[in-house]
């Protein structure tokens, strides 16, 4: 009876101090929702020099503090913006600079604040105390879901200012495409962790920015309502059930990470549990394995509350230091390494093309949570629109009446190219993951005759299927990329340009790109050879609030 009542308490504390953490991330999530509408009413009203957008914001925010920069001070009816020539003026590369320094100048007094013990008191009287409130408050506003930094205004993120430097520099237009502002997120990989006060009540949430801080995301205006339903019901059954979440100082506790895909036709959620172990033998009577087997037991068992998709379970019991959310290192385990539990296997989305070159046949994709797919589906699709118009554009523009051959690397499920079948004679899709395959045959062998005859699938990673396939040589017409964050692999990139010099290579090569630090340099590589030209690029905001672009760019290989 009394290991029952102490285990109560605890429940009881961490339910308490999880409570805590979440007033404070719903009151910082209603603010924001409340300053986005403020900001979307205002939005036409505002009207700011564009070279010093980010100074203005400060001047017409912060009427209570100095300008150091010239700007007006307390009292003052109006605030100007210093035109060039004028006292205070700050250039783009200035202002992106003084961003740099209050960034470091926040990390700075976060880390004092950690150091002093995390003291939230309030203090009053004496100037150092106010100096110490307003440090305070900083600290606080970094703890607001990091998600949501820019979702006032998400093309004002750094990024987006970077893009259109870069583009405008090669004298290509750059245009900018933000879709819904609330509920996007239907994708969602969160780290669970303990709270500060009880190391077996389990918070669900994110990283804060540059840690391993975890921040209570409670509502979040990004995620699907299925998202946020789904966390806050399983932080309730850790704490009842008993499972401890992870912790990185000693590698000790059960729940890692939770990922959940909603499947968007029902709302109905794909989650998977990722577990710090091994996979368990039939016969292993450790705690660990009680504990999961009680756990996955009792979500079964609220599949009506949780409007359960399907329900999975990954083990990743990698050392302490490693980061990755799955075990990718295991090779040809890696599939002991993912056990169904409950449900259909696969989520199926159907993507809405739309009727400027619509598509003759839908096409039926299958996501098993062991594969990537877009968190901004929606958002994603208007990237695969506009290259459906462009190869459009591109048939029309063939002296001959066949279609083109194409070539997709980096290509997942085949979510581009599969949506690109009735524009092309045949098509190659290709990636390293092993699941992959599977899911590309399920939704190739949903299509008529005709198209599943032009389709076949490559299991391996883009320099191989160069190397070893000969594909570049082959009569490819068209080649799509979509990279991971660290762009085309240097073999990748070397191989267009050496193909574009030689007969029957590559013609169109289209870029669907995450990272745009690696574009820049893949673009660079491409167009220093001089053997192809930038024809066109446009901005994807697929994940807007945050300070990342998707960006879409078509290279052509220029004609001798």
């Amino acid at each position: 009876m009394q290991s029952a009542s102490e285990n109560k308490r605890k429940r009881r504390r961490g339910a308490k101090a999880r409570a805590r953490l979440e007033d404070e991330a719903q009151d910082t999530q209603k603010e924001e929702v409340d300053e986005l509408a403020l900001s979307e009413s205002k939005e036409k009203k505002i009207k700011v020099n564009s070279s010093s957008a980010a100074e203005a914001k400060v001047i017409s925010t912060d009427k209570d503090t100095s300008n150091d920069n010239g700007g007006k001070r307390k009292g003052e009816t109006k605030s100007k913006v210093p035109k060039q020539g004028e006292e205070g003026y700050m250039t783009k590369t200035q202002l992106r600079n003084a961003a740099k320094r209050r960034a470091k100048q926040l990390k700075r007094i976060q880390e004092e604040k950690n150091q002093a013990g995390g003291n939230t008191s309030e203090i009053k009287g004496g100037k150092a105390s106010r100096l110490e409130n307003i440090r305070h408050k900083r600290a606080l506003q970094k703890q607001k879901d990091p998600s949501t930094r820019y979702i006032q205004q998400p093309k004002s993120a750094p990024i987006v200012s970077k893009a259109k430097i870069f583009f405008s520099s090669l004298n290509i237009p750059f245009k900018i495409h933000v879709g819904p502002l609330r509920g996007w997120r239907t994708v969602s990989k969160l780290p669970a962790r303990q709270t500060n006060d009880d190391k077996n009540s389990c918070i669900i949430g994110l990283f804060s920015p540059g840690s391993h801080n975890i921040v209570a995301v409670p509502k979040c205006i990004a995620h699907h309502p299925a998202i946020n339903r789904t966390i806050e019901i399983l932080q309730k059954e850790c704490d009842k059930i008993g499972v401890k979440p992870y912790d990185e100082a000693d590698g000790k506790g059960n729940l890692r990470y939770v990922c959940m895909n909603v499947e968007r036709k029902s709302g109905k959620v794909q989650v998977t549990i990722v577990w710090n172990s091994p996979p368990y033998a039939a016969n292993d009577e450790s705690e660990g394995k009680k504990t999961l087997d009680k756990f996955i037991h009792h979500l079964v068992g609220m599949s009506d509350s949780l409007q359960l998709h399907s329900l999975w379970v990954h083990f990743n019991g990698q050392w302490k230091h490693a980061s990755n959310i799955f075990d990718i290192s295991s090779g040809e385990n890696a599939i002991a390494l993912w056990r169904p539990i409950h449900g259909p296997r696969y989520i199926i989305e159907r993507l809405d093309l739309g009727q400027e070159v619509p598509a003759k046949e839908p096409v039926f994709l299958h996501f098993p949570p062991n594969v990537f797919r877009q968190a901004n589906l929606d958002a994603f699709t208007k990237i695969i629109v506009a290259i459906r118009k462009r190869l459009s554009k591109y048939n029309s523009e063939r002296s001959v009446e066949v279609l083109p051959t194409c070539l997709e690397l980096y290509g997942g499920v085949g979510t581009i190219g599969l949506n690109l079948v009735d524009l092309i004679s045949t098509f190659t899709s290709s990636d390293e993951n092993p699941h992959n395959k599977e899911c590309f045959e399920k939704s190739v062998g949903l299509l008529s005759k005709d198209s599943r005859k032009k389709c076949a699938y490559i299991s391996k990673n883009a320099t191989n299927v160069i190397r070893e396939e000969n594909v570049l040589s082959r009569n490819c017409d068209v080649v799509i990329v979509d990279p991971p964050r660290k762009g085309l692999d240097d073999y990748v990139t070397q191989s267009f340009i050496d193909s574009a010099r030689a007969e029957g290579g590559p013609d169109l090569l289209v870029y669907v790109s995450c990272g745009f630090d690696a574009f820049v340099r893949d673009c660079n590589k491409l167009l220093d050879s001089k053997m192809w030209e930038l024809e066109q690029g446009e901005g994807h905001l697929l994940f807007p609030g945050s300070d990342a672009i998707e960006t879409l760019a078509f290279f052509r290989r220029k004609r001798s």
